[in-house]
């Protein structure tokens, strides 16, 4: 028989065992702060659907504005066990294309969209990372939008997360094309660097920057886009369902083609599930 003094002691054992490792495997989301600064964690333990319009100024040879509206690297997470979690991220354009040529016609369809599987650690200390494959889908409805193959590649997160108002990482990819012939419009070979910073108030005000720099390796000319800039953000609440407001703006301060694709602005609309 245990005594009643051993089995207190080893309850004691289990409960702060159990404790320990909540916290290690779920960020504290309680306050309008936490949830602003799990919206950003790209590697979250919970569901985040972005949506996104962006508007892309000064496009093609009419000087027009390219409109996308975006699923926006929307995460699904999925608990595999104690020490490791699978970390689900997708993208899906749709895409209001301006004629690229004179005469051409706008085109309007969905892009490429994409699926990032990240392997991610539970436990962190305040620094966590995932790493895993890129799934890139042949969704594009028209040649002008994208490309109708499959693509993959490797990717890699990084976050600085604590218990302090600062949100900082990064997460980077390449993504190739799978088969098919060599011709370069038919084939993908694209990076994408994707910095953020962001400080998060108490009140779920929060200001920052998560500029997508990319380069098209195999385009011809210019390969670089590096966007300048960030933007302002409030968590709200619509009932008991939290969700984020945000509005951004960049300056493309470098482009593959001068004088084209000046400016960017995003509006992001966030439902947040935390439980």
């Amino acid at each position: 028989m245990i005594s009643d003094q051993r089995l207190r002691a080893l309850v004691l054992v289990i409960v702060s065992a159990w404790g320990g490792r909540a916290v290690a495997q779920s960020a504290d989301v309680s306050s309008d702060a936490e949830l602003s600064k799990d919206s950003v964690n790209p590697v979250t333990r919970h569901i985040t659907v972005p949506l996104r319009y962006q508007a892309e100024f000064q496009d093609g040879p009419y000087k027009a504005t390219k409109s996308t509206f975006e699923l926006d690297q929307a995460v699904v997470p999925f608990r595999l066990n104690e020490d490791w979690a699978l970390i689900t991220r997708t993208k899906l354009p749709g895409i209001v294309e301006p004629p690229k040529k004179h005469g051409e016609h706008w085109t309007t369809g969905l892009g490429n969209g994409y699926t990032t599987f990240f392997l991610s650690p539970e436990r962190g200390e305040g620094l966590y990372w995932g790493g895993g494959p890129v799934l890139y889908y042949p969704s594009a409805t028209d040649s002008a939008l994208g490309v109708h193959r499959w693509g993959s590649g490797p990717s890699v997160a990084v976050v600085r997360r604590d218990e302090g108002p600062w949100v900082m990482g990064a997460v980077a990819n390449n993504i190739w094309s799978i088969g098919g012939n060599s011709n370069n419009s038919s084939r993908t070979d694209t990076f994408l660097l994707n910095p953020f910073v962001s400080y998060h108030f108490a009140d779920g005000w929060s200001v920052g920057s998560s500029p997508n720099i990319t380069a098209d390796w195999i385009a011809k000319g210019g390969k670089w886009t590096v966007p300048v800039g960030g933007g302002v953000a409030k968590l709200l609440h619509v009932g008991e369902q939290p969700v984020k407001l945000a509005i951004d703006a960049y300056y493309n301060a470098i482009r593959k083609k001068a004088g084209n694709d000046t400016w960017v602005t995003q509006l992001t609309l966030t439902f947040l599930f935390p439980d």
